[in-house]
């Protein structure tokens, strides 16, 4: 805990990097060797490669901060391994962390709606462009508000509906062989 400068006490705010959180995430399923977290981590990002050298800092952080806890594990065929796990402690803060990005995502949308509407059509289409790119959930927020209720949707909103609706399904399609894997590997 912290201290102001008028004597009370407030929660000690944490700042986490989207890998550290990821990581948590990852633990809070079970504890995992740092090989496994990195696997994870890649098959959690579409495939994209993450380097050993962002995850396992990131973990001897986690560990200095007492989110996660190593025990070392002896193999018999190769090198002793370090397997992790979440403490209370960092279940707490991945909650915190996750409440956090949960009001930055509504924040944001509110920014992407004030944007649109003061900035206008012209000066808002880069912002639409990168969110049509990206698959920007915050886009979607906006883009859905813009068009209920009678907004103003026109031909450009239309499209980006399309091509989220096209980019869920995809997503969507791949939870679901994912679902059907583990529970085929689960009976067998």
């Amino acid at each position: 805990m912290t201290f102001s400068s008028m004597g009370r006490q407030r929660p000690h705010r944490t700042r986490l990097s989207p890998v550290q959180i990821l990581i948590l995430a990852i633990l809070k399923q079970g504890p995992a060797h740092g090989y496994v977290i990195l696997q994870k981590l890649e098959d959690k990002l579409g495939g994209k490669k993450v380097k050993s050298g962002t995850v396992y800092p990131a973990l001897h952080r986690l560990v200095e901060k007492e989110f996660i806890q190593g025990r070392h594990v002896s193999q018999d065929d190769g090198p002793d391994t370090v397997e992790y796990q979440l403490t209370p402690k960092g279940r707490r803060v991945l909650s915190v962390a996750l409440q956090n990005l949960d009001a930055e995502w509504r924040v944001q949308g509110n920014i992407w709606r004030f944007l649109g509407s003061t900035a206008g059509e012209k000066a808002a289409a880069p912002l639409l462009d990168w969110t049509v790119r990206e698959r920007s959930p915050i886009g979607f927020a906006a883009m859905k508000h813009r068009c209920m209720g009678g907004g103003s949707c026109n031909e450009k909103h239309i499209e980006f509906l399309k091509q989220y609706r096209s980019y869920l399904q995809q997503e969507l399609d791949w939870v679901n062989r994912r679902l059907k894997d583990m529970k085929s590997s689960e009976e067998g």
